[in-house]
């Protein structure tokens, strides 16, 4: 579909806010310059992810096959329309525990988000990880970078892969990263995290094409929002921070979270900055598994239900999009499809406890070669290491670990010029010990 014409329009009293700098609150227009989601797709990708979530809450965990299980149910529709926009090869998101509808948008297949969290063979980590946190390095697509379980630990690495697109394009001329993003995703308790600020300023600082897309589901676990952040939205306090183009709107309503994506995804794409995106969306389970939601009271409950974003994008496409009949034949067929992938993940084997160290060190196996990662550094881009020797060569004259720092830095920047020293001070001064003194008179500002 090229166009929304023909489909349901959304209640009036949910269209969404714009806020860029101190300008005023005004209204989007309805009209959009966004092409429209394939919303056939949408739904399937939604009833994907709802089915596994139903068979992980059902099924495995009380069966303990599962022992970590964060249900996306309210926040997955607003993070697929989220994964479609992420087309350009060199695009990065990193997420959260709760981040597995973008994974299914960027491709992770059925059988690896079972097999993740019930610790088997195979897939994006060989049941190292609790399942809920992994990476998706994606050869030739957009990637998820490698998640951490520390609330606010995604925004920093999202911010080094922005800073990282920049300097390829405009530093080392490749124009193939002229319009990649990266893309943070966290929750309404993240950004009460130094990790959140720390990216924030920098983004804004330096202008990176970075992307922050907050879910607010109202609750840190079991804080409510306006305990943790003034007002209970961010959006409304950053509404006058330099440099950030801030949208805020409602993530349960198809169209319009389709329409906010949309726009904050184009703002960083176009170069224009950083743009923060906080969409509002019920938490239709507890934080976890184990979280019986004591704290909410029944009506609470009850209205976090009827804002369920699957009915609503039911109602927009049935019958425009797909008829009555064509949306029940999509249910069973994603059924199918999910319980046949739930079978073979389970057949799987248990990983192999030889090869649980791995990847601990770097190591080399056959011919020398390094066992590196599948994306990012230099090793994936065949970049030709210079000759090494094995054998200590010890200089005449003693030196300190200062200077011993300094020239390592020296000829790592010669000899890789996709390595950039970033940080506090270490330009102009060299640093509080000055262990990068004279590097950036040598090698340039922008490395």
């Amino acid at each position: 579909m090229n166009s929304n014409s023909g489909l349901k329009s959304e209640n009036a009293m949910s269209s969404p806010l714009e806020r860029t700098g101190s300008a005023p609150t005004r209204e989007l227009p309805e009209t959009s310059p966004h092409p429209a989601p394939d919303w056939r797709r949408v739904a399937r990708l939604m009833l994907i992810s709802r089915k596994v979530d139903e068979i992980e809450e059902t099924r495995l965990v009380p069966e303990k096959k599962v022992l970590y299980q964060f249900s996306a149910r309210g926040h997955d529709l607003a993070q697929i329309l989220l994964g479609l926009q992420l087309t350009d090869e060199h695009d990065a998101a990193n997420g959260y525990y709760r981040s597995r509808p973008l994974l299914f948008a960027l491709g992770l297949s059925i059988e690896d988000a079972f097999a993740g969290p019930m610790a088997r063979s195979g897939g994006f980590s060989d049941g190292r990880d609790i399942g809920v946190v992994f990476n998706y390095p994606n050869p030739g697509g957009p990637i998820l970078l490698p998640m951490g379980g520390g609330v606010g630990s995604q925004f920093t690495p999202a911010a080094g892969w922005a800073q990282a697109i920049r300097y390829r394009h405009e530093t080392l001329g490749e124009s193939d990263y002229v319009k990649s993003i990266a893309v943070a995703l966290g929750g309404d308790g993240s950004v009460a995290t130094n990790g959140f600020w720390s990216a924030l300023t920098i983004a804004t600082t330096l202008e990176l094409p970075l992307l922050f897309y907050i879910e607010d589901n109202g609750y840190s676990i079991s804080v409510p929002g306006h305990l943790q952040t003034p007002g209970a939205n961010i959006a409304e306090n950053l509404a006058s921070f330099k440099n950030l183009h801030v949208l805020d709107g409602e993530g349960t309503a198809p169209e319009q979270a389709a329409r906010l994506i949309g726009e904050s995804v184009a703002h960083v794409r176009a170069r224009k900055g950083a743009a923060l995106l906080r969409l509002a969306v019920p938490r239709l389970s507890g934080h976890s598994a184990q979280d019986t939601q004591a704290y909410k009271s029944e009506a609470l409950i009850r209205e976090e239900r009827a804002r369920d974003p699957l009915p609503k994008l039911r109602e927009l496409i049935v019958p425009d999009v797909l008829s009555q009949a064509q949306w029940s034949a999509l249910e069973k067929e994603v059924e199918r499809e999910v319980e046949a992938a739930l079978e073979r993940a389970m057949a799987r084997p248990q990983p192999d406890v030889d090869r649980v160290t791995r990847h601990v060190f770097c190591e080399r196996r056959e011919h020398d070669t390094p066992d590196l990662q599948v994306r990012g550094g230099v090793a994936p881009e065949n970049h030709e290491f210079p000759p090494s020797s094995r054998e200590a060569a010890p200089e005449p004259q003693r030196i300190n670990m200062l200077t011993a720092i300094r020239r390592t830095l020296a000829h790592e920047l010669a000899t890789n010029p996709k390595l950039v020293v970033f940080g506090e001070d270490v330009g102009p001064k060299g640093g509080v010990h000055a262990a990068t003194l004279g590097l950036q008179e040598k090698f340039g500002e922008a490395r």
